[in-house]
């Protein structure tokens, strides 16, 4: 591994002239970034999850996961001007021990696979959340808890070392895998504290294309196919994505579809 495959993906050969100038005309994810909202009616989705016993959160993980399969071109990231496309899809968000502001905030990490349907998400997430609730974290958390404590110039060069072999593609898998940013996509869930969905900053560090934020569910007018209104339960969803990996359309109907799987969680199953 190194210089053009990684542990994480595969260096992608062929693509149009211009998405393999994008890297070069933006450099850094801040500058890419490329922001998205949609306005979720909830009807079928609350019946759905209220029928099934699945939280709201579990179906939006598996709409995610659904579209990550199907539009696999969302499963890509840039390093060091190269695109790539991921091995396997992982979805990142965090948790913490107990609901109360003092509790430690942890990092949670979860592979899904594409067979793999909104019972399984849900049953893989809660899993890993069980492992939380024991006490148990990423080596990243535990990582980050000595490196800040070092003096500020040892943890600025180390950062600066592991940023130029992840450049060149030599990290090594058990780094990766420990590490939550280093996913298809991290989602936020600030709907579970009462707050709308935010957009969400990019990280320089590590390999995630997509953010994705999850609002609080309210009352508001939805207007459907026929241009009847009226008023529904709904739920912001927010993106901020990595505008290098897709081009427009292509990433504009793979929203489409995650909004389709949203509305429609049977779909799903």
């Amino acid at each position: 591994m190194g210089i053009y495959n990684r542990n994480d993906g595969t260096y992608i050969k062929e693509l149009p002239t211009y998405i393999k100038a994008f890297p070069f005309i933006m450099r850094r994810r801040l500058d890419a970034s490329i922001y998205f909202s949609q306005k979720i009616d909830l009807t079928n989705t609350i019946e759905f999850s209220e029928k099934n016993n699945i939280k709201i959160f579990h179906i939006f993980l598996a709409a995610l996961t659904k579209i990550g399969f199907e539009k696999e071109n969302m499963n890509r990231f840039v390093v060091g001007k190269r695109i790539y496309k991921r091995n396997e899809f992982k979805i990142a968000f965090v948790a913490k021990r107990k609901l109360d502001e003092e509790s430690e905030e942890l990092s949670l990490k979860v592979e899904f696979d594409k067979k793999d349907n909104i019972y399984d998400v849900e049953k893989k997430v809660k899993n890993k959340v069980n492992i939380v609730k024991k006490g148990d974290s990423f080596n990243a958390d535990k990582s980050l808890d000595i490196l800040i404590k070092l003096p500020k110039l040892i943890t600025t060069f180390i950062f600066f070392i592991v940023r130029k072999i992840d450049e060149l593609g030599f990290l090594t898998k058990k780094f990766i895998d420990d590490n939550p940013l280093f996913v298809s996509v991290f989602v936020t869930n600030v709907g579970s504290i009462g707050l709308d969905a935010p957009f969400h900053h990019m990280f320089e560090f590590g390999t995630t294309s997509i953010f994705a934020s999850l609002g609080k569910i309210h009352k508001d007018y939805i207007i459907d196919e026929n241009e009847n209104i009226r008023i529904a339960d709904v739920v912001n969803v927010n993106f901020t994505i990595d505008e290098r990996i897709v081009d427009g359309i292509y990433m504009a109907k793979s929203l489409e579809l995650f909004k389709k799987y949203m509305e429609n969680p049977s779909l799903l199953e």
